[in-house]
């Protein structure tokens, strides 16, 4: 006799299980194997061609193993099913053939000892099939065929799996189920009946079991605890039919690389159960997913099961959704769209125009630029973590409708200057708007210059700025003009000859007041001629701490701290007065700005640029 034997149980918490479970199962207790056999039918009925039999049982066995702690064994081929019994057979395959009947085969679910049987003792688990139904009789059993579909559903059966939309032993139906974000449908469950493809017997049907399935399945018996265990590379190739893997342990990657359109990936993050600790995610083809599952009408699809943690796109536009964990999204070519979720993330756009996505509000956000990389760290509790961007070019924050994309690629390049070049930007600041860098700003004007604009075409920018113009006048004259930027960069009225001999200047137009701006910031920081005097040697030291310290203030409000208020850059820049006193003001007020930035809820989107100056003040690196 079949040594395994069944018992029974009552609904769970769960109507994601309850609505597939039947009430009884294998008690595998004491051992974790099935036995299985292929048998010719009770009336004579014998398979056309066994092996072939033997095989595509074999073949659904082995895919429904590595979702649940059975271990499926073999042991023989039978007369018919009673004689399997006998020798041992938990789950026999055998035959019943009806020319008249539309059932394409049944199966008994597993039975606790003393349930009454209808032929003979051994009837718990077998399963039967119609070999004169037209679609048994003309199927493939390839995977994703209807012929293949059906003895993965009779084994759900023998498993202890009901249909959805059957009522039975106080479990639920489809209807009574609270069940919102799935249809009910053969990607769903194989023990469904309905099929959005009806009249494709060859495709687009499960070849494993789906995600209600694996989750009832592991109710009853458990995970496999040891499936893919380790570091796992799961290469999904196109296929025209549905299926899942599964994945226990270590840092796994699924790759799409070969796949031949873009496609969606969520990486399992969700637990549909309360009832069982496994998680879930999908993939499918971007052309066919919808977020809104009830919609969906796939004709490739991958069920992700246990702990996937990375993924890799295809040369296409894709869209890649991470975890709790520390998640790798790597989309190569194609214009993608990357979610890190939560835990500290590498996000890897690759070839192309690709876009970052977070959970939370722009304000709730660091961004740091530096030599070694690209990081953007969420301060909201429970927020999406640090990650680490790579060849990203936009980002977009909260919903759709929170705030436009930032043009990421527009302020990267600062963090691959040297000291000398953002010192100069920031002096650019100080002699024209007489104020500290907005980090924006900074990050726009850095990386221009990297891109290839030269510091003498950014001045020349920098005079038609609207704050330029705001502060200099065009109607200002050459004289106040002159006055105005040695009282920006110097902080006193310029000597009388230098004063002349520049008004002179820019009077005739030898030189304009973008040009007399850079002469003036270079001035201050040249060497003092051989025959200089001492008063002009004092003076020059003089002129060139005072830029110093302005320029100090400045990196300490837009480089290191990150922020870009521009009131707040004035009012900061105002409080220098050239004093140790007002040096200090100007560190207190930019400390308490920066304080109340991090905010989560109420702060500043902060762009930080580390590895490139030092700060005199402690400046957090």
């Amino acid at each position: 006799m079949a040594f395994q034997t069944g018992f029974s149980y009552g609904p769970s918490s769960s109507d994601a299980i309850d609505v597939i479970l039947g009430g009884s199962g294998w008690n595998t207790s004491q051992s974790t194997v099935l036995s299985w056999a292929v048998a010719d039918g009770l009336n004579g009925e014998t398979f056309p061609d066994r092996a072939f039999a033997i095989d595509y049982f074999g073949a659904a066995l082995a895919a429904i193993e590595p979702f649940i702690d059975v271990q499926f064994s073999y042991i023989g081929a039978f007369d018919d099913p009673m004689a399997a019994g006998a020798a041992g057979s938990d789950l026999t395959y055998t035959l019943e053939s009806d020319p008249q009947s539309d059932t394409l085969a049944f199966a008994y679910f597993p039975s606790p000892p003393g349930t009454q049987f209808e032929v003979y003792a051994a009837e718990p688990g077998d399963v039967f099939l119609n070999l004169d139904h037209p679609i048994i009789a003309a199927s493939s059993f390839r995977p994703g065929s209807e012929g293949f579909l059906t003895v993965l559903h009779e084994i759900g059966h023998a498993l202890g799996l009901k249909h959805p939309f059957e009522e039975a032993g106080g479990f639920p139906d489809w209807a009574s189920a609270n069940i919102t974000d799935l249809m009910e449908t053969d990607w769903a469950s194989i023990m469904s009946y309905s099929d959005q493809f009806e009249q494709e017997e060859e495709k687009w049907d499960p070849a494993t079991p789906m995600v209600l399935d694996i989750l009832a399945l592991q109710y009853i018996y458990g995970p496999n605890p040891t499936i893919n265990a380790g570091d796992t590379i799961h290469r999904l190739e196109n296929q025209d039919y549905y299926y899942a893997i599964a994945d226990a342990t270590g840092t796994d990657t699924v790759d799409l690389s070969a796949m031949t359109e873009g496609w969606q990936v969520l990486l399992p993050d969700a637990q549909p159960s309360s009832e069982v600790d496994t998680l879930v995610g999908i993939a499918a083809k971007a052309s066919e997913y919808r977020a809104d599952l009830t919609q969906l009408v796939p004709t490739e699809l991958v069920w992700l099961t246990g702990e996937i943690e990375n993924a890799v796109g295809t040369r296409f536009g894709d869209g890649l959704t991470g975890s709790f964990a520390d998640n790798r999204l790597a989309g190569r070519a194609g214009d993608d769209l990357l979610i890190g979720a939560g835990g500290d993330d590498t996000l890897d756009g690759g070839a192309g125009r690709d876009t970052a996505q977070f959970s939370n509000a722009q304000n709730a956000h660091t961004l740091v630029l530096s030599s070694s990389g690209i990081t953007l760290t969420d301060r909201t509790d429970e927020g999406d973590g640090t990650d680490r961007l790579i060849d990203l070019e936009f980002l977009t924050f909260g919903s759709e409708d929170d705030t436009a994309a930032f043009d990421l690629a527009r302020y990267t390049g600062t963090a691959a200057l040297n000291d000398a070049n953002l010192e100069s930007f920031i002096e650019l600041y100080i002699a024209y708007f007489n104020r500290a860098p907005d980090a924006l700003g900074l990050g726009f004007w850095g990386t221009a210059f990297a891109n290839g604009t030269s510091l003498e075409e950014m001045a020349s920018l920098f005079v038609d700025q609207p704050e330029t113009r705001a502060i200099y006048p065009e109607d200002l004259s050459n004289a106040a003009f002159a006055a105005a930027v040695y009282g920006n960069v110097l902080g006193r009225i310029p000597d009388q000859d230098g004063f002349d001999f520049w008004v002179n200047g820019l009077e005739s137009g030898r030189v304009t007041r973008d040009q007399f701006i850079l002469k003036v910031l270079d001035g201050a920081k040249a060497a003092p001629p051989p025959d200089a005097a001492q008063a002009f040697i004092d003076q020059q030291q003089a002129d060139r701490a005072y830029l110093a310290t302005k320029t100090d203030i400045g990196a300490l409000y837009a480089v290191h701290r990150g922020m870009s208020d521009v009131t707040d850059a004035i009012e900061v820049m105002s409080l220098f007065d050239g004093s140790q006193a007002g040096t200090n003001a100007a560190v207190d007020a930019i400390n308490d700005l920066h304080a109340s930035a991090l905010d989560a809820e109420t702060g500043a989107f902060l762009i930080q640029i580390t590895g490139v100056l030092d700060s005199p003040f402690d400046a957090i690196a």
